[in-house]
């Protein structure tokens, strides 16, 4: 019996000391013990990070008195206290309200300015300047959600106002949202839209190298590796374009058909292009079409083109986002249809925790095959993420991440799981570092086999 094709080359001995690391973390268990990880990791970072957060000021030392702020020990604070003609200062007085906030904004006392802001509303002040300084509040604190909210709600009171489109564009650029960010500050200042690099054209704002490698337990099945090139533009404030360049390879063993009962080797090779349109039609709509072209080498002296059009509507709220996404195509010789529902979470209204899940449904010749996805990730560090997921559904061929990664499987994939950190590097720099394992059945003797798989990711925003 051969052997595989990874015993022959010089870096056989990491390949099997990294499956026995993984023996383990089977794809059956992989998910609830990388879940287990990330919530334990998350709550002892939560727990320093909490001790670091001063504690909400009193009502009444903060809210109702202007005592504390005569105390602050700031020249020129007290002449930026207005009292009422007469009688208490009370926090339905806008100019005494507006006095007291923007006092402790200078003095960056943010919870302050949050719970003085709070109780305000609860007494019935309202008005756009409250709701800016609610939001940034918000920001200061690293709560887009919450900044989100507040600066919508300053927006809709005064749709000309400048300081909230811009407190908006700020708290989607924190939020890691750049299209809606981008559509906001269409209204800003050229000066500051280049300091936020949000030019309404830039011709490259994104760049992306990944590199991966896949091996299996199986030896009808031999290393794998992929090469993946993103790049992408802005063409104005309302409309983006990605592009990803992917290029596959791997040996693999089928029967031979002209010597029953003895297996050849074929070498596989598949070159994909991948465009998306994105338009932001709203700050909370946004809409993408794409097209996907692969061209299959099955290494008998055939090519086979494959061909997927893709359409998606995204709406954004500050703690949730949901989109619908269709595909539709031929892939070697088959019509496959796919229809996603993606949800993604933020309890905490930031970055710090989120959770994702996908539900799909593949169409193809003539069967349906549901497949789904649920993960969580969270903020380890000031720099630095952690991701875990897994999914279940047995599926000939599968669309992912908007149509970057098309799957065009030899072997279905039965079930996977993975996870990854996500490490943010000087000069607008990143690096992702993913490890994944799947469980899929053999197309040919229909045995269930074992795959692994590890990728770098470097990633260039502008």
């Amino acid at each position: 019996m051969s052997q595989p094709a990874y015993r022959q080359r010089p870096w056989g001995l990491v390949f099997p000391l990294f499956r026995r690391f993984l023996n383990w973390c089977r794809p059956p268990l992989l998910l609830p013990q990388l879940l287990v990880l990330l919530l334990l990791l998350l709550l002892l970072n939560g727990g320093r990070a909490q001790a670091q957060v001063p504690s909400r000021p009193t009502p009444d030392s903060t809210l109702h008195s202007a005592a504390e702020l005569m105390q602050l020990g700031q020249p020129g604070v007290d002449s930026l206290v207005v009292l009422p003609p007469a009688g208490r200062p009370t926090l339905t007085t806008a100019p005494f309200l507006d006095s007291l906030l923007a006092t402790l904004a200078a003095r960056h006392r943010w919870a302050a300015v949050d719970s003085a802001g709070r109780a305000a509303l609860r007494l019935g002040a309202d008005y756009p300047a409250l709701r800016r300084y609610l939001g940034q509040a918000a920001l200061a604190r690293a709560r887009p959600a919450e900044a989100l909210r507040q600066y919508d709600r300053a927006r809709r009171a005064n749709p000309f106002d400048s300081l909230a489109n811009y407190g908006l564009t700020l708290a989607y650029l924190q939020f890691n949202q750049p299209a809606p960010a981008a559509l906001l500050a269409r209204h800003l200042p050229d000066s500051l839209r280049r300091r936020l690099h949000l030019s309404s054209f830039q011709p490259l704002i994104a760049v992306e190298v990944e590199a991966g490698g896949q091996f299996s337990d199986t030896r009808h099945r031999g290393p794998s590796a992929l090469l993946r090139l993103g790049i992408s533009s802005r063409l104005s404030p309302r409309f983006s374009l990605t592009q990803n360049f992917t290029h596959f390879g791997q040996d693999i063993e089928l029967p031979d058909p002209y010597h029953p009962g003895r297996d050849r080797h074929y070498p596989i090779r598949q070159n994909q292009y991948h465009v998306l349109l994105g338009a932001q039609l709203a700050p909370r709509w946004r809409a993408q079409l794409g097209y996907h072209f692969l061209e299959s080498d099955l290494g008998r002296h055939e090519s086979r083109l494959g061909q997927l059009a893709y359409a998606a509507l995204t709406y954004y709220r500050p703690y949730y986002a949901v989109q619908a996404g269709f595909f539709a195509g031929t892939l070697t010789d088959t019509t496959r249809i796919q229809a996603d529902l993606r949800l993604t979470v933020y309890p905490l209204g930031s970055l710090r925790l989120y959770g994702f899940g996908r539900a799909s449904v593949v169409r193809s010749a003539g069967r349906s095959y549901p497949n789904g996805v649920l993960g969580a990730g969270g903020q380890l560090r000031p720099r630095l993420w952690l991701e875990a997921f897994g999914g279940l559904g047995q599926v000939p061929v599968l669309a992912e991440v908007d149509g970057t990664y098309v799957y065009n499987l030899l072997d279905p994939v039965h079930e996977r799981a993975g996870a990854s950190l996500l490490l943010l590097l000087p000069h607008q720099l990143s690096a992702r570092l993913a490890a994944g394992a799947e469980r899929r059945r053999d197309a040919i003797d229909g045995m269930y086999y074992a795959l692994y798989s590890l990728s770098t990711t470097l990633a260039w925003t502008w």
